[in-house]
Order: structure tokens, then C-alpha cells, then sequence
């Protein structure tokens, strides 16, 4: 088995584990969201007083969506036979819903201030790209 099929079935794998992470940040009070008034905002009383985004829950049920729509596709279409479809798409699927998370979060680091996108969207744009080049990159003949 090659790197890349190994890495198509971990990144499946991985997935469920990466949304159980977000739930426990969500019991920690960890990863906050910006203050908002919709009527899913929740109340973290152990940092303050306000309403926020329930950010990390986002995350976690978007890694679990993820986790779902790959786990199918692995099953139900021919994605497999490319090595690295599966890995590229759980990049972009992942990254890019990461990307527009961090938009509803909080500042996690004093620098993030006067930046235009903060350091998780610059950490993701790699990713996306990484992931769109395995996506559509000319596959081999056997």
C-alpha cells in the first residue's frame, strides 16, 4: 500500500477523533467564539458573561460531516482507485470550513490584532492548497 492510499483511509479515521477534540474544548470553555445574540449562542460562565458563538462546535460537527461524506464516498463511489482523491478532499473539506470558523472565534494570540486573517486561516491556506492539488492532479495508469 502506498503512502497516499494509506493516508486516504487515516484521514477518514482521523476525522471523528478531530471532532471529539472540538466537544472537549467545548466542556473546557476553550476556543471561543465572538460575542453574537443569535438564539444558539451559548454562555461560557467560567470566562464571562456574554453570549458567543459556539465556535468549537462548529468545528466538530463539521469534521463529523466530513468524516460522514468521505466515509460514504470511500464505500459508495470509485474515489479510492485514485490515491490521494480521499486525503484531498478531507484537506479541503476540513481546512477550507476551518478557514471560515475562525472568522466567528476569538483572538487567541495578542499579534493576531492587526492581521487581515488570523493564524489558523494562514495555517489552513497550505491545506486547501494541498488538498486541491491531490484533487485534481493527472492520476497515473497502472
Amino acid at each position: 500500500m502506498s503512502f497516499l492510499e494509506l493516508s486516504d483511509r487515516l484521514v477518514i479515521a482521523s476525522l471523528p477523533a478531530a471532532g471529539l477534540i472540538r466537544i472537549g474544548n467545548f466542556f473546557n470553555s476553550e476556543i471561543l467564539g465572538i460575542p453574537t445574540n443569535l438564539p444558539w449562542a451559548i454562555i461560557f460562565l467560567r470566562v464571562d458573561d456574554l453570549p458567543r458563538h459556539p465556535a468549537m462546535l462548529y468545528e466538530a460537527v463539521s469534521y463529523l460531516l466530513v468524516f460522514a461524506i468521505l466515509y460514504s464516498a470511500y464505500w459508495k463511489t470509485e474515489m479510492i482507485k485514485f490515491p490521494g482523491r480521499i486525503l484531498g478532499a478531507g484537506f479541503v473539506a476540513c481546512f477550507a470550513a476551518r478557514f471560515l470558523i475562525e472568522f466567528v472565534k476569538e483572538e487567541q494570540v495578542s499579534f493576531e490584532q492587526d492581521m487581515l486573517l488570523n493564524l489558523g486561516q494562514l495555517l489552513s491556506i497550505p491545506f486547501i492548497m494541498i488538498g486541491l492539488i491531490l484533487l485534481f492532479r493527472p492520476q497515473m495508469k497502472n
